[in-house]
């Protein structure tokens, strides 16, 4: 499936123009890249699903998705967008700045734009190869076709900006800035929590997270913690009294039977990334981001 291409670069262009045209700081690009990259690493389902499995599956899993899709599908917006983001840097590095990911789009629209003819399935790929005159076939496989993470810290490093990973504040922070909270959570639940009623239900749960483990399920109603009733505006102000090895009973509803349930609190993930700007590099490196961010 070709979705990863017609709507990855294209989300991946959404925020890119805002800075080369002068619309927002580079700061604030990226602010934005890390908020694309913290939703991607916190789905589990990007370890199982491809954004080419993704692209192909789009109008039965992931137009139709369903409480596990955090832990089963990948949003090929969201990883199409990082590996247009990585396609770029590794075009800009591996050439020594004479080809982009500009030039190839520029080469498809003149191919398929310009002509009204359909990309073939490989067309795209191809085209890179051709462009860039690289062997970008493991690179492909690797993005595409597989499901490990995808080298953005190498590659953001080769344009003086640096990866950095923290634990969540809570489920307000989308990531894109360092944290300003000095008690943010030590342990995590593995779970969502929405509002169904004005009530607290699981609305999603991790594979192999400490609800999972606990057995709980998606649309369990949560009644209390540690036998105390519990709410969602509170939930998180709870969360932070534990730390990673504590044992917590938590109480819920599934449907009409009241289930108690043993959980055992894990660490919590460092699934939450920012991107900084890195001043001290060499002037090979400040002129390949100057170029990619168009400063």
């Amino acid at each position: 499936g070709l979705l990863w291409v017609y709507e990855g670069i294209t989300s991946y262009y959404d925020d890119l123009a805002l800075v080369r045209s002068g619309m927002i700081t580079v700061e604030s690009y990226l602010e934005l890249l890390g908020q694309t990259i913290t939703r991607v690493i916190r789905g589990g389902g990007r370890k199982k699903q491809s954004v080419e499995e993704s692209s192909f599956d789009a109008w039965t899993k992931f137009y139709q998705q369903d409480a596990n899709a955090t832990n089963a599908i990948v949003s090929y917006y969201a990883k199409g967008a990082l590996i247009a983001l990585c396609l770029d840097l590794k075009l800009r590095t591996e050439t020594d700045g004479r080809v982009s990911l500009d030039d190839v789009m520029k080469e498809a629209w003149r191919d398929w734009g310009e002509t009204g003819e359909g990309m073939p399935e490989d067309g795209f790929e191809q085209l890179c190869i051709k462009v860039s005159g690289l062997d970008l076939e493991d690179f492909f496989n690797a993005t595409v076709r597989g499901t490990g993470e995808l080298p953005l810290e190498s590659l953001l490093k080769t344009h003086g900006v640096d990866y950095a990973l923290r634990r969540s504040n809570g489920g307000k922070d989308k990531g894109g800035k360092p944290s300003t909270d000095t008690q943010a959570p030590q342990v995590w639940l593995g779970a969502t929590l929405g509002a169904s009623a004005g009530k607290p239900v699981f609305v999603a749960v991790n594979n192999d997270g400490p609800a999972e483990r606990a057995g709980v399920s998606p649309g369990d109603e949560l009644i209390a913690l540690d036998g105390l009733r519990i709410d969602l505006a509170g939930s998180e102000t709870r969360t932070r009294r534990y730390r990673p090895g504590d044992v917590s009973e938590l109480t819920v509803f599934r449907g009409d039977e009241l289930v108690t349930l043993r959980m055992k609190w894990d660490e919590a993930p460092t699934n939450t990334c920012y991107l900084v700007l890195n001043d001290e590099v060499d002037d090979a490196t400040t002129s390949r981001r100057g170029d990619w961010l168009a400063q």
